[in-house]
C-alpha cells in the first residue's frame, strides 16, 4: 500500500544462506575447444528444469512450445537486496568500465545504505511494493537482477554469472520463497552451471526484455554469451535481437541494460555505442515495429546511466525509476518525452553505488512477476483491456486514426455539399500534415493504429474474413455482383468507381475525422454511432465490421444499439467522457435528444456511469458538435468560447449586425437570432436512479455546480481582455471556425492544437498548458481539429494532473 512504513520482507528461514544446488548434471555439456562461439550442437534444457504444474497449456512461439499466457511488461512488485557487504569488486572491474577507483580512506557503507534506503522509500511512496532481502555480505548483491528473473508463465530462471563472487549470490532460499509467494510453480530453468564452461549470461542485465512481444535485446559481451542466450530464447519462447557494442576505448559494454531500456511504449537507447550501421538499423526497426518511441541518448548521457532505468506499476499509474544522475543528464526534450510516457518519474541520487559498483537504479531492482493462469482451449474469453477510456485527459495509450488518401480526389466544386466540406483539398499536403499529426501522438508515447492497416489485417486472414468484411459494409448482393476477387480493402474507403465521379459505392471523404463514427465510454465499451448524414453512416458500418473481425478487438465489448435506430442521431464529437461516472452529450446539429437519451439508458444499465449531462447548443454548422466549442485540456479545465454560456446575448447582437451587413451587400445569408435569445445554451443533468433531471439555465454554472468544470479558458484569451465582449466574440468566431476549441488532450495538461489559432494557443500556454502546435492549414479546410481526427481506444487510468 501507499506510504508503507515498513518494507515488505520475504519470509526467509532464519540463518539460511544456502547456495543453490541444482538438480542437474554436475557439469553441463561443454562446447568445443576454442571458445563458446559457433556451437554446432546444443544440449536440451529439459533435463535442467524442475517440472511443475502449469506447463500443460502451451502455445507455439517462434517454433517453441511455451505456456499460453500473456506477459505484461510491467510489475508492481520488486525485490531489492540490502547492500551490507557492498564494496568495489575487483573481479567485476575487469570489464565494467563504469566503475571508478575506491577511496580507501572513506567508509562508504553508511553512505551506500542511505542511498539504497532512499530508493526503497521513493518507490514505496508511489505504490511500488518493495520486497527487501537481507544480504550475505557479498560486494555486488545490491544488483540482484543479474542472477535470476521471474516470468508470468510461472517459471524462474537462474543465470550463469561471470565471476565467482557473483555466482555465490544465487540463493535457494530466495527461489523457494518467490515460488511460494508468487505462484511460480511451473519450474526453475537453471542455467547457472554453464559458468563452469567459462560462459555467462547475466539475467536482465544482459537481456533487456520486451515481454509482451517476446523480444530479448542483447549486447554481446563477456557477460552475454550468444549460445547460452539462444538456449534461453528457445526455452522461454523469445526472439533474440543481438548487436555488438564499443565504448570510447573500443571495448564491449558489459551489460545491455546500461545502454538500453524498454518500456511499454518507449525505449531509451544509446546508438553511439553500436558501431555497425546494419545492427543499428535492425535495432531501431525492431523497437519501432512494436510501437516504441525511441529516445536517443548520447555516449556521455549513457555514461551517466541515462539508459539504466526501469518502468514499473504504481498505485496511480506507471513509474519510471532511475538515478538522479541519469535523469539530470537528459535534456528538456528527452525528459518531456519520457514524462509523457509515464505517470511518475522517480529519480534518486545513488552516486556512490554508481561510482564503485558500476551499476545504477535499474541494476538494483529485480522484477517479480506473479504467475498468470494459462488460457485453455475453449475457455471463456476474459474481459479485454484493449479498450479503457475513463476521461478526456488520461494519458493516451492507444488511438485509431485514418490517414486521408485517394478518397480526397472525389472532392471537387460540384461535390462539396454532399461531401460536407467547404473547399477542395490538396491530397499531398493533407496526407503530409496528417502524418505529422500521427507522429506527434507517437512521440508522446501513444500507439497509433491506422484504419487501412486494420482492414488489411482482416483481409489477410483469408477470403472468408474478407467476404464478411465487404458483406457487412456493402451487402452480399453487391459483392456477388462485382466479385470478391475484384475488390480490395482500399475500395471500402476510396469508393468503388468505374471512372471519374462514376461511383457505385461512394468514397468516405470524412473518415479521417475518426471521432464521429464510434466512440469509447467507461467500462471498456465501444459505441457505434449513428451519424446525421447517410454518407457518414457508412463509416459506422465500416468501424463496426472492424470491431467484429479484427483479432485485436475480438473480446472488446461493442454496443451497436444506436447504429440502426432510425429515430436516433448521435456522433462522437458530441460525447465527452469527464470521468468513469460522468459523460456529457451535446444536443447539436448532428446529435438529437433521442440519441442522447438512448445512450444514457445504455450507460446507466451497462457501465459505471452515474451521470449524463445533456448540453444543448445552437444547431448550426459553425457549432456542429459540442467539441467544436468545448474540450478538456486538463482535469477539470476546459477550453471554450467566450461569453457563449454566460452572455448568449452577445452572440445574438453579432448575429443581428451580420444580418444587417449581409443585407447591405445584397446577400440572402442570415443568422438565426431567435436561437440565441429564445433557446440559449443550457444543460440537463440525468442521474442514475432519478426520474427527474436537474436543469441549469446557465450551462457553465451548472457544470461548475456539478463539479465537472473547475476552470474555463477561452478562445482568443480570457473574458474581459478585449475592449468589448462583441469584439472578443467576433475574433473568437474566426479562430473557432478553424477549430481553435477542438484541441486534443494526450495527457493531463498537454494538448495538440492548430498552430494557426495563435491567440488561443498563447492563452493556453499562459495558463500552464503544454501545447503541441500542428501546422495543419490543409486539415483545417475539412472543418475539424485534432480531437475530431482521433478515436481514443485506451487512456491511462491515472487522471492526476501535472
Amino acid at each position: 500500500p501507499r506510504g508503507l512504513g515498513r518494507r515488505a520482507r520475504l519470509a526467509l528461514p532464519a540463518a539460511v544462506r544456502t547456495q543453490l544446488v541444482a538438480a542437474t548434471p554436475a557439469r553441463p555439456w561443454s562446447p568445443a575447444l576454442g571458445g563458446t562461439r559457433g556451437i554446432a550442437k546444443r544440449p536440451t534444457l529439459r533435463s535442467q528444469i524442475q517440472d511443475g504444474p502449469g506447463a500443460s497449456l502451451v502455445e507455439t512461439v517462434n517454433g517453441r512450445a511455451v505456456p499460453a499466457v500473456v506477459d505484461e511488461q510491467l510489475t508492481q512488485s520488486v525485490l531489492m537486496v540490502e547492500p551490507t557487504g557492498f564494496c568495489s569488486n575487483e573481479e567485476t572491474k575487469q570489464d565494467n568500465k563504469f566503475m571508478a577507483e575506491a577511496d580507501a580512506s572513506v567508509d562508504v557503507k553508511q553512505v551506500v545504505m542511505d542511498e539504497w534506503n532512499a530508493l526503497v522509500k521513493a518507490l514505496q511512496d508511489v505504490g511500488v511494493q518493495v520486497h527487501v532481502v537481507e544480504a550475505q555480505g557479498l560486494p555486488d548483491e545490491v544488483f540482484p537482477n543479474n542472477w535470476f528473473s521471474t516470468h508470468a508463465d510461472g517459471r524462474v530462471v537462474i543465470y550463469p554469472m561471470k565471476v565467482p563472487s557473483r555466482a555465490r549470490e544465487v540463493r535457494q532460499d530466495i527461489i523457494e520463497n518467490l515460488k511460494a509467494q508468487f505462484g511460480l510453480s511451473a519450474g526453475v530453468v537453471d542455467l547457472s552451471q554453464w559458468r563452469e564452461s567459462g560462459v555467462a549470461l547475466e539475467g536482465t542485465g544482459s537481456l533487456v526484455l520486451d515481454r509482451p512481444n517476446r523480444l530479448a535485446y542483447m549486447a554481446l559481451s563477456k557477460r552475454a554469451d550468444m549460445n547460452v542466450a539462444e538456449l534461453w530464447a528457445q526455452e522461454m519462447g523469445y526472439q533474440l535481437v543481438t548487436f555488438g557494442t564499443a565504448d570510447r576505448s573500443g571495448e564491449e559494454i558489459y551489460h545491455t541494460n546500461v545502454l538500453l531500456s524498454v518500456g511499454v511504449n518507449f525505449a531509451v537507447l544509446c546508438l553511439d555505442v553500436v558501431p555497425e550501421e546494419a545492427e543499428r538499423q535492425k535495432l531501431l526497426a525492431s523497437l519501432r515495429s512494436t510501437g516504441k518511441v525511441v529516445v536517443p541518448v548520447s555516449l556521455e548521457q549513457m555514461e551517466n546511466f541515462a539508459c539504466n532505468c526501469l518502468q514499473l506499476k504504481g498505485l496511480s499509474g506507471t513509474v519510471l525509476a532511475m538515478s538522479a544522475a541519469g535523469w539530470g543528464a537528459l535534456n528538456f526534450a528527452q525528459q518531456g518525452v519520457l514524462e509523457s510516457c509515464v505517470d511518475h518519474v522517480v529519480s534518486v541520487p545513488v552516486p556512490t553505488i554508481e561510482r564503485l559498483g558500476g551499476g545504477s537504479v535499474r541494476c538494483m531492482i529485480a522484477e517479480l512477476f506473479p504467475a498468470q493462469a494459462a488460457t485453455a482451449p475453449g475457455a471463456p474469453a476474459v474481459e479485454s483491456d484493449v479498450c479503457c477510456v475513463d476521461s478526456e485527459t488520461g494519458r493516451l495509450e492507444l488511438v485509431v486514426v485514418h490517414e486521408p488518401g485517394l478518397e480526397v480526389d472525389a472532392v471537387m466544386p460540384w461535390t462539396l455539399e454532399p461531401m460536407k466540406v467547404d473547399e477542395c483539398l490538396n491530397r499531398i499536403e493533407l496526407k503530409a500534415q496528417h502524418r505529422t499529426f500521427s507522429q506527434h501522438l507517437r512521440a508522446r508515447g501513444a500507439e497509433v493504429l491506422h484504419v487501412r492497416d486494420l482492414l488489411t489485417a482482416i483481409s489477410a486472414q483469408g477470403d472468408e474474413s474478407k467476404r464478411r468484411l465487404f458483406d457487412e459494409v456493402w451487402g452480399a448482393e453487391f459483392v456477388d455482383k462485382v466479385g470478391l476477387a475484384n475488390l480490395h480493402v482500399d475500395h471500402l474507403v476510396t469508393g468503388y468507381s468505374r471512372g471519374p465521379l462514376d461511383f457505385d459505392k461512394p468514397p468516405l471523404m470524412n473518415l479521417f475525422f475518426m471521432r464521429d463514427p464510434c466512440f469509447s465510454v467507461p467500462g471498456g465499451w465501444i459505441v457505434v454511432s449513428r451519424p446525421f448524414y447517410p454518407v457518414r453512416q457508412l463509416e459506422s458500418k465500416l468501424l463496426k465490421a472492424i470491431f467484429e473481425l479484427h483479432p485485436m478487438f475480438r473480446d472488446v465489448k461493442v454496443f451497436d444499439g444506436l447504429h440502426m435506430d432510425p429515430d436516433v442521431f448521435i456522433e462522437g464529437g458530441d460525447v465527452l467522457v469527464v470521468d468513469h461516472e460522468t459523460v456529457l452529450v451535446g444536443i447539436s446539429q448532428r446529435t438529437n435528444e433521442a440519441g442522447a437519451q438512448k445512450l444514457a439508458d445504455f450507460l446507466f444499465q451497462h457501465t459505471p456511469v452515474k451521470r449524463v449531462g445533456k448540453v444543448f447548443i445552437p444547431k448550426s454548422r459553425a457549432f456542429m458538435h459540442l467539441d467544436t466549442l468545448f474540450t478538456f485540456v486538463d482535469k477539470g479545465v476546459v477550453l471554450t468560447m467566450p461569453y457563449f454560456w454566460s452572455k448568449p446575448s452577445v452572440y445574438a447582437e453579432l448575429a443581428r449586425r451580420a444580418n444587417v451587413l449581409n443585407e447591405k451587400m445584397g446577400s440572402h445569408e442570415r443568422q438565426d437570432i431567435d436561437e440565441w435569445t429564445q433557446a440559449p445554451p443550457r444543460i440537463e443533468m440525468l442521474t442514475k436512479g432519478e426520474a427527474v433531471p436537474k436543469k441549469y439555465k446557465h450551462a457553465m454554472s451548472g457544470l461548475m455546480a456539478e463539479g465537472i468544470v473547475e476552470k474555463a479558458l477561452f478562445v482568443c484569451g480570457p473574458e474581459g481582455s478585449w475592449p468589448t465582449p462583441e469584439e472578443h466574440v467576433a475574433k473568437a468566431l474566426t479562430e473557432q471556425w478553424n477549430d481553435a476549441a477542438n484541441v486534443f488532450c494526450i495527457s493531463p495538461g498537454t494538448v495538440v492544437a492548430y498552430k494557426w489559432c495563435r491567440r488561443t494557443t498563447t492563452h493556453l500556454q499562459d495558463n500552464g498548458i503544454d501545447v503541441i502546435e500542428l501546422d495543419g492549414v490543409e486539415l483545417m479546410k475539412g472543418r475539424g481539429g485534432a480531437r475530431c481526427m482521433t478515436f481514443p481506444v485506451r487512456r491511462s487510468v491515472s487522471l492526476e494532473s501535472r
